[in-house]
């Protein structure tokens, strides 16, 4: 039963994380066009980034211990998919840490243009917070793909 739910976390916590990011994927090809004034007045005086960056921080934790935790037990009860559970694991890790290198640095300087002036190379700043993002969300995909084959490798062939 222990099994059973963490798997049911795991794949909560995961979808809900790439959920997230897959949002962020969908809207970068018209986010990169927006100009200044809709950019940073949606994602900085809109407090996108602060939201994201919160919220979405706590799910992507839990998402990472839970997944940890499934691969453990994967692997104590000595059920197959283990390499795929640990996996998943790792790669959403990979995530996390990709955020923390590629996006967090953005959100740090985002919070100084709530009440200040907006960069002349603000262009900069989007770019790397929009694909920052992307190449997240496309980790997390990887990611969940593993999670996903991971469950399909302790199905019965009877079920399949």
């Amino acid at each position: 039963m222990l099994l059973k739910v963490t798997r049911f976390s795991a794949i909560l916590l995961a979808a809900l994380t790439l959920g997230v990011g897959f949002c962020h994927l969908m809207q970068l090809p018209a986010r990169m066009g927006w100009d200044q004034y809709l950019w940073v007045g949606s994602t900085v005086q809109g407090g996108l980034y602060a939201m994201f960056g919160s919220v979405g921080a706590v799910i992507d934790v839990a998402a990472v211990i839970v997944l940890a935790l499934l691969a453990y037990f994967v692997r104590e009860h000595s059920r197959p998919g283990f390499a795929l559970a640990l996996l998943a694991a790792v790669v959403f890790a990979a995530a996390l840490v990709l955020w923390w290198v590629l996006v967090y640095p953005v959100n740090v300087e985002l919070a100084k243009w709530v009440n200040g002036p907006v960069p002349a190379d603000w262009t900069g700043y989007r770019a790397r917070w929009e694909w920052g993002h992307a190449i997240i969300a496309l980790t997390e995909l990887a990611g969940f793909a593993a999670l996903i084959a991971s469950v399909l490798a302790d199905t019965p062939r009877r079920a399949l």
